[in-house]
């Protein structure tokens, strides 16, 4: 078994065992939490069973508490002497409830090869409340991804922050992750990190990072120092440029974050890397495509070339992704629907090619994308 096989299947059993128990989220009944706990279980909770429509009820016939009382604990009025055991016995029900919950409910969203990998990756660092990195290059689907994670309560109650280029430097990537959690963002550096760490110490709620290779190293060691204080679940992602910067490689002052953060670092994952090695697969697959096509509620017909093609488009690193596949498709109904066809075949997804590239460089593309995807190879 070659050394990417092991790697796999290692992964593999790391994430069904993340999908069975939780057990790093789960809480004592027995310990006393404190007022940041009591508020953020409390948010959790309400916003849980809002958004999925459960009640009251339901929950405490489950849980074994009555009505009364969780109404109470949950509005924080609750006078009895157990009040912080009925809320860890909420917030242990509410981890286990919302695994049975879909992660996609209500929310525009297909769950891809590459999502899947995304999604396996934080239910790891979930379980584990320690830092994750997934890193791959641009338009396959990290965000939309990370999105969808977002909030749901499987994955601790994910907050997103996406890193543009305001937010490289500790003092602004820290207000920011205040603003998020309606903290107040006035004062100094020192001043408004001890917010930060107020409100998410022994709440275990994932912070997610996107494009996290934009950060400065004193911003890297910031977020290490937020979660090593506040005990909460990281997750970063980013392009390629993430794996030096995270200490993996010497990359001039990087390297003094490499034994620090990389120790901290439970799982990382290259998304791209089923495409290279002795049995390459494409990035992404027909069934991906076909799923995107049937999101997409189209009126027309796709031939099956026309899916192998787009398939090859969306595995072409480099030249648009997914995101250029799925524009590809919008514009050839367009032109279907223009010629009066109620089929989407190669050929007008080629002319459409020609038509936004140029018929030049839609050649090249053409040329290069077997080889750049592992089509060739793998299909």
């Amino acid at each position: 078994m070659n050394e990417q096989n092991k790697d796999d299947r290692a992964f593999e059993l790391l994430d069904q065992d993340a999908r069975v128990a939780r057990t790093a989220r789960m809480l004592n009944e027995d310990q006393s939490l404190k007022p940041n706990q009591r508020t953020d279980i409390t948010e959790r909770v309400r916003k849980f069973l809002d958004e999925h429509r459960i009640t009251q009820a339901s929950v405490a016939r489950e849980v074994g508490i009555s009505t009364t009382t969780i109404s109470e604990v949950l509005r924080l009025q609750y006078k009895g002497h157990t009040s912080d055991a009925q809320l860890v016995k909420l917030h242990n029900w509410l981890e286990l409830a919302a695994r049975r919950e879909n992660i996609v409910h209500n929310r525009e969203w297909v769950e891809t090869s590459v999502a899947r990998e995304i999604l396996s990756v934080a239910g790891i660092v979930a379980e584990t409340c320690k830092i994750g990195v997934v890193f791959g290059p641009s338009h396959i689907g990290k965000t939309f991804t990370l999105k969808a994670v977002e909030g749901d309560q499987r994955f601790g109650d994910p907050v997103l922050i996406r890193v543009d280029e305001t937010l490289v430097r500790p003092f602004a990537l820290c207000r920011a992750i205040a603003a998020r959690f309606e903290l107040s963002t006035n004062g100094t550096f020192d001043t408004v990190f001890r917010r930060v760490v107020k409100r998410l110490e022994g709440t275990k709620r994932m912070v997610v990072f996107d494009e996290v290779e934009r950060v400065a190293y004193r911003t890297l060691e910031m977020i290490r120092d937020l979660h090593d204080q506040t005990g909460c679940p990281v997750l970063m992602s980013g392009k390629p440029t993430i794996y030096a910067k995270l200490g993996f490689r010497q990359v001039g002052e990087f390297c003094e974050v490499t034994d620090q953060l990389a120790a901290r670092i439970v799982i990382r994952r290259d998304l791209t890397e089923r495409t290279r090695g002795d049995n390459p697969e494409p990035l992404f697959s027909v069934a991906d495509i076909r799923r995107l096509i049937d999101r997409s509620q189209l009126k027309l017909h796709v031939d099956k070339d026309a899916v192998k093609w787009l398939q090859g488009r969306a595995s072409t690193l480099g030249m648009g992704g997914i995101g250029k596949a799925l524009v590809c498709l919008y514009l050839a109904c367009k032109v279907a629907f223009a010629k009066g066809s109620e089929r989407i075949t190669v050929d007008i997804l080629c002319d459409v090619e020609d038509l936004s590239m140029g018929h030049e460089d839609a050649g090249r593309i053409e040329e290069v994308m077997a080889e750049a995807s592992g089509m060739k190879r793998a299909v």
